[in-house]
């Protein structure tokens, strides 16, 4: 059964692979793509998901969304991991479309308030648009399936030594989204570690259909970023060949939920601490008792993936379609 879903990106190397598996996915259908502030500047979100969606061979409407966090001072990008267009400096042709002239906040409030049928929001980025969209219409809350977020770490951020980037690109956003009363998933960082990766057997199968727009796409975005990781710790720990794309991770367990192992628990975001803002503090301990009628700050945590039936859904998805 297809499912309806929103997709709230900050279209980088691994959004653009996570929107490819999405848009040419059977299992979903995208209603609409929101661009937010984050692993680029917000204008270059935009022209990179156009990109993609065109690449996709697919059309689906692409929404301008927020430039900034809530705290405006505090916004931040990461060019030096996703190059400074975000897409790796590989010089993909500008885009022939342009964004829809609604705002992101308003398509998506209008898209879950107008909803038959409870809607998946699938969250990549920072969480700017959706804790602002949240903030301006509680009742779209009722209107949510699942609300699977790319966001967060257990051990170790990516940032900092305590924060994961889109958590600690907005944490009071974070917070917002994290204390509604919705089912949630989280994919943090960790998985990665353990059976998130993309092996070289399976991108080399994704590689060999250059006939395919979407495939040549997804291969040079994957290649670049075995060039940018070469000789650091990440690749080590990934393996030779392997790629682990957070949200394309993230996007595989929204398609089939079997490919990841999960727990659940409280998680809530740090937005004051010297060493820790933006860190995502899960509750661990064996004897708390979860209120089982509410899902504020609880949620499904993905915390392992299944490596073989990841990467044989990425090639059944991009290389067999």
């Amino acid at each position: 059964m297809t499912r309806n879903v929103i997709i709230d990106c900050d279209t980088g190397m691994d959004d653009a692979q996570a929107l490819l598996l999405a848009l040419r996915s059977s299992a979903l259908k995208v209603l609409g793509i929101t661009c937010v502030n984050g692993n680029v500047t917000l204008d270059k979100v935009l022209v990179n998901t156009l990109k993609v969606v065109e690449h996709s061979g697919n059309k689906v409407p692409v929404y301008r969304g927020t430039a900034q966090a809530l705290i405006p001072e505090k916004s931040r990008n990461a060019p030096e991991i996703h190059g400074s267009d975000g897409l790796g400096n590989l010089d993909f042709p500008a885009p022939t479309s342009t964004p829809a002239d609604e705002s992101a906040i308003a398509f998506s409030i209008r898209t879950l308030m107008e909803a038959d049928q409870p809607l998946d929001w699938i969250l990549l980025g920072p969480l700017t648009n959706a804790a602002l969209a949240i903030r301006e219409e509680p009742r779209i809350l009722d209107n949510i399936r699942m609300l699977t977020m790319m966001a967060g770490a257990i051990d170790f951020g990516n940032t900092t030594a305590a924060a994961e980037f889109n958590v600690f690109a907005d944490p009071e956003a974070a917070r917002i989204v994290f204390e509604t009363d919705v089912p949630k998933t989280m994919v943090p960082l960790d998985p990665l570690w353990h059976g998130g990766q993309v092996n070289k057997a399976f991108i080399d199968q994704i590689a060999a259909r250059q006939d395919l727009p979407w495939c040549q796409m997804t291969t040079k975005i994957m290649q670049r970023t075995l060039e940018m990781a070469k000789g650091s710790r990440r690749l080590y720990a990934m393996g030779a060949g392997a790629v682990s794309p957070p949200d394309l991770l993230t996007i595989a367990v929204v398609i089939d939920a079997s490919i990841g192992q999960y727990e659940s628990y409280q998680v809530h975001v740090e937005t004051q601490g010297q060493y820790t803002r933006g860190m995502t503090v899960f509750d661990r301990r064996w004897n708390r008792a979860f209120d089982a009628s509410t899902h504020v700050n609880q949620m499904s945590v993905c915390l392992s993936a299944d490596a073989d039936k990841y990467g044989e859904l990425l090639v059944e998805t991009l290389a067999q379609n």
